[in-house]
């Protein structure tokens, strides 16, 4: 008989359906589930809240949870507890009643023995105090033997010398001692080491040279010139006629003649000495000055060495050649490790010395505990993915915690700017990813630079989901409170400018208009002022540069005449919005009770582009781009609606017992605007009527 399928329940939120996840048997179906119906497929493990979970569940340490590492997770956690309920307290302890595991039974009673507590109900400080206590005994199961782990003295000492020369790693108790793979370590570098220095006396034995070293040194300052003028006596001996040397002969008169400043570069390009159709090199007759000091005190080492004549032969110089380049071989292979700092006669009593086998047996006897400290580990491991596990599930089958409480994983603190509070900030962690992804967010968003007098620096960016957008702009200081209410400065660095709310939207067209009059009155109003200012100086310039005069007649300048045409298009400017504004008033005025109505209509016709933009924008407001630029393998759509975008951002408001006084004594004089616009009206409506504007509307109404 076939098992019931499991009954999933979900809701729609956030613009996908996403599973509740009420009971236990929700846990426990979930690998039941299609996971094209998981809200995330992968999460990155780097997360202000439940980074140590995460990094458990990181089964092959790839930086993210999958959901198949967090299906394997379920498994573990159904075979640890007898119920899948105790996940649901979201706390870090558990009582011993509701472990099924034995291992993980055994551990609590190591725990409590160890911390001296109740072993009725461990807790994660319980566990962490018995861990604690336990990597201070020596024994303590992680295979690294101290100094202080044995009393006997050769043995000490034998620790003391490994630890010197580098084969150490750090005890769990944070001292320095040594384990199987330091001693491994040593055993094979001391072997090579030692096997290198065997290879060597035996070849300073082959070798005539008592001092290898100097006669390398002294071999290798000469060793190339030497092949050039064996090869030039081969040449030489091809051609079988002393005159080919000419040429050379040519080259050493050039030397002869040349300049000291020029000398040394002519030597240079010679050979060590006169080649010779022999093939022979007399080693105490003249050479080349420029190599003579090298030639010489090699061929003083070499002749005592190999009992030369004073003419070195072709066959000589290989002889010698091959004996350098076994000695060079041999000095090129020596091995690569820390077994050098140790004095090669205390290597070998260290290999031989029965301490080491001693040691292995502490070693051993240590790792006799390793299962107590591995059951402790588990345990602890346990306690934090209990601790943490519905809450990542929250965060990854379902978005209940960015939805229901606004407090994601994601989530890494809030950002006080410009008057409100923005509790939609995220961590920027690759932003190399953020400039082809957070635009298709359709969110406004702020980048900014957060750093603490301590040094620490990091990037956020943040969510604007309310409020105006005047006072948001580059430079912008502001404080950010992480999790953990520390408190950082602030500065905008980017903004990406979407709409932030149909209220704006409305009245952005008027802000556009005001700000472009404005531009445009301070604009000409500098012009004029630079005009003026360029004429006043012109004129000072002139009377001061005038040629002094004897008395001018007086002349008064005479004015100028408003020529006729200009009164004439005056008057037709003047008539034509007279009539505009007739018109204008006629059409409303014709309106009668729907007057109301048609303002309305004219003010939709100016902003309504604007808001139909804007509502469709803030419609498709999603969260996931962000997301993924930082990570994320998210599913679907994150939809941030107006009213859940609206609960993200905080306007300042006053508080409801608030007395509020409004006499500013620093607020500008009233000025009677009531009294001016009755004013304008009469003026309005007595050149109306001498114009002749009222009539037709008289006449209008009377029909």
């Amino acid at each position: 008989m076939t098992e019931k399928a499991h009954t999933w329940r979900f809701r729609r939120i956030g613009g996908m359906d996403q599973v509740v996840l009420q009971t236990s048997a929700d846990i426990e179906a979930l690998a039941e589930l299609d996971p094209k119906l998981w809200v995330v497929l992968a999460m990155p493990t780097t997360q202000n809240r439940c980074s140590d979970a995460l990094k458990l569940l990181d089964i092959d340490h790839d930086g993210k949870v999958k959901t198949a590492e967090i299906l394997g997770a379920i498994e573990k956690l159904k075979a640890a507890f007898t119920s899948l309920d105790v996940l649901f307290s979201e706390n870090a302890s558990i009582k011993q009643e509701f472990i099924k595991d034995k291992s993980l039974n055994n551990a609590c009673k190591i725990a409590a023995q160890i911390a001296g507590s109740n072993i009725d109900e461990i807790d994660l400080d319980i566990v962490n105090k018995a861990i604690e206590l336990f990597n201070t005994q020596l024994w303590n199961g992680d295979g690294v033997i101290v100094i202080e782990s044995t009393d006997e003295p050769e043995v000490k000492e034998y620790i003391a010398a490994l630890i010197a020369g580098g084969y150490c790693t750090q005890d769990s108790s944070g001292n320095m001692g040594v384990d199987l793979a330091s001693i491994e370590a040593f055993k094979k570098e001391a072997q090579d080491f030692l096997s290198w220095i065997e290879i060597g006396e035996a070849l300073k034995k082959e070798l005539p040279f008592t001092d290898l070293d100097t006669a390398l040194a002294a071999y290798k300052s000469v060793a190339t010139i030497v092949d050039d003028y064996f090869q030039k006596c081969a040449l030489l001996g091809l051609t079988g006629k002393p005159d080919a040397l000419n040429a050379l002969m040519v080259k050493i008169t050039e030397a002869l003649s040349s300049a000291p400043e020029n000398n040394r570069e002519a030597l240079r390009i010679l050979p060590l000495s006169i080649p010779q159709i022999d093939g022979f090199l007399d080693i105490h007759g003249p050479f080349n000055p420029f190599y003579e000091p090298q030639a010489r005190a090699f061929f003083g080492i070499a002749s005592a060495a190999y009992e030369l004549d004073s003419k070195l032969e072709r066959e000589s110089w290989k002889r010698i050649v091959d004996d350098m380049e076994k000695y060079e071989t041999w000095l090129a292979a020596k091995p690569v490790g820390r077994a050098q700092s140790i004095p090669p006669v205390r290597l070998k009593e260290m290999i031989q010395d029965s301490s080491l086998n001693k040691l292995l047996l502490l070693i051993e006897k240590d790792l006799q505990e390793a299962p107590r400290a591995e059951a402790l580990q588990q345990l602890h491991d346990l306690l934090i993915i209990k601790r943490d596990f519905l809450k990542i599930l929250r965060n990854f089958v379902t978005m209940d915690d960015f939805y229901a409480t606004r407090k994601s994983i994601f989530q890494s603190g809030r950002l006080f700017l410009d008057g409100r509070e923005f509790e939609l900030c995220l961590d920027v962690n690759n932003p190399n990813a953020h400039p082809s992804l957070v635009s298709l967010s359709n969110m406004y968003l702020v980048y900014c630079d957060i750093f603490r007098t301590s040094g620490e620096k990091r990037t956020i960016i943040a969510g604007i989901t309310a409020g105006e957008a005047d006072g948001i702009y580059i430079g912008r200081n502001g404080i950010y409170i992480d999790d953990e209410g520390a408190n950082w400065n602030a500065t905008i660095t980017r903004v990406l400018i979407q709409p932030i709310s149909i209220r704006e939207a409305f009245f952005s067209p008027y802000r556009w208009l005001a700000r472009t009059i404005e531009s445009l009155i301070v604009k000409r109003a500098s012009t004029t002022e630079s005009e003026r200012q360029n004429q006043m100086k012109s004129a000072a310039e002139k009377t001061l540069e005038a040629p002094i005069e004897g008395p001018q007649v007086n002349s008064q300048a005479v004015a100028k005449k408003i020529d006729v045409g200009t009164v004439a298009a005056i008057g037709v400017a003047l008539g034509s919005i007279g009539a505009m504004i007739t018109s204008i008033l006629s059409l409303f005025i014709g309106l009668g009770v729907w007057m109301p109505l048609g303002i309305a209509l004219v003010f939709l016709l100016i902003s309504g582009p604007s808001m139909i933009l804007a509502a469709i924008k803030l419609r498709k407001r999603d969260l996931s781009p962000i997301l993924n630029a930082e990570g994320w393998a998210v599913n679907g759509h994150l939809l941030l609606n107006i009213i859940f975008g609206s609960s993200l951002s905080h306007l300042a408001t006053l508080p409801s017992n608030s007395v509020r006084t409004l006499n500013d004594p620093y607020a500008p004089k009233r000025k009677p605007w009531v009294l001016y616009l009755l004013i304008l009206l009469i003026i309005l409506a007595i050149a109306a009527w001498l114009l002749g504007w009222i009539e037709p509307i008289i006449d209008f109404f009377r029909k």
